[in-house]
């Protein structure tokens, strides 16, 4: 059974900073990770430089998608906002006639 290893974010950087300096196979044997970790470490750090490490279990979500999901769901808390808003009125606009 193979055991899943967490790394922090600045010892990922620094392990991919190690590797350009002299490369993957070197820096692998040195940190004593498998090199292909390394590798996908490297490839993470130049398709998402701004954030290359977001952790296991959680997927890539570029800051747009960030954005777009945050407006959707202040939408979604405002329009039940509104719809508790209007049954208050209805409450209210019933006792004003009695």
């Amino acid at each position: 059974m193979k055991t899943r290893i967490s790394y922090e974010a600045n010892f990922k950087g620094e392990a991919v900073k190690l590797a350009k300096e002299t490369s993957a196979r070197k820096a692998s044997k040195d940190l004593g990770i498998p090199e292909n970790t390394i590798r996908n470490w490297i490839r993470a750090s130049e398709t998402r430089a701004d954030t290359p490490f977001i952790g296991s279990g959680r997927k890539y979500i570029s800051p747009e998608d960030a954005e777009k999901a945050a407006l959707l769901k202040e939408v979604r808390e405002l329009g039940r906002a509104n719809e508790i808003l209007k049954e208050a009125l209805g409450f209210f606009a019933v006792s004003q006639k009695k």
